[in-house]
């Protein structure tokens, strides 16, 4: 069953759409990492090693629960209602490409034809009665769109995360280190 035969191995297409679509959710899901860092008010290497540990679902959560404080807290002095709105959006694009990049990482994926993959959680589950088993298809148009998608957002967390929202400047914070120590 494995994707090693000669007509179930993926095409070069196939495996480079995989593959794009991997990049561009490491890219989201780095972009919220700073995104976080920015709202908490915390250089974003410092902050790495907050939200590094942080699987993707409790980073999102992270980021409303800033934009939370950000809202009723500081009554949106730094992050108005406007941009806290379009951060809210984002993070919903952001968990539809989770759910989409899990579907791609926990399947065995095997060529239905050039224009299509077939997935296998290869578990050994019985088939259900309703027909609905533990496998699934996606297309290569889908995957192409997907990946485009992902681009589009990674490049509006960029904008917002990095050209929007203050950054802290790790010298900031390291000028007063020095002083009053003996």
């Amino acid at each position: 069953m494995l994707n090693h035969g000669k007509y179930s191995d993926l095409t070069a297409e196939q495996y480079e759409l995989l593959g794009r679509n991997f990049i561009e959710w490491s890219n989201i899901e780095f972009l919220l990492g700073v995104l976080l860092s920015r709202l908490l008010f915390t250089p974003e290497f410092l902050g790495r090693t907050y939200s590094d540990e942080m699987s993707a679902v409790k980073l999102e959560a992270a980021v409303k629960n800033a934009l939370d404080i950000h809202r009723n807290r500081y009554g949106g002095r730094i992050v108005s209602d406007e941009l806290s709105s379009e951060i809210t959006q984002l993070l919903s694009a952001a968990s539809v490409h989770r759910a989409f990049r899990n579907k791609l990482a926990h399947y065995l994926w095997m060529r239905s034809n050039d224009q299509e993959i077939f997935g296998s959680r290869m578990s050994g589950k019985l088939p259900k009665a309703n027909g609905k088993n533990d496998g699934l298809k996606v297309s290569v148009a889908e995957l192409k769109e997907k990946c485009e998608s992902a681009h589009a957002l990674v490049e509006k967390i960029k904008r917002i995360a990095i050209d929007v929202l203050p950054k802290v400047e790790e010298e900031q914070n390291l000028t007063s280190l020095g002083k009053g120590r003996s």
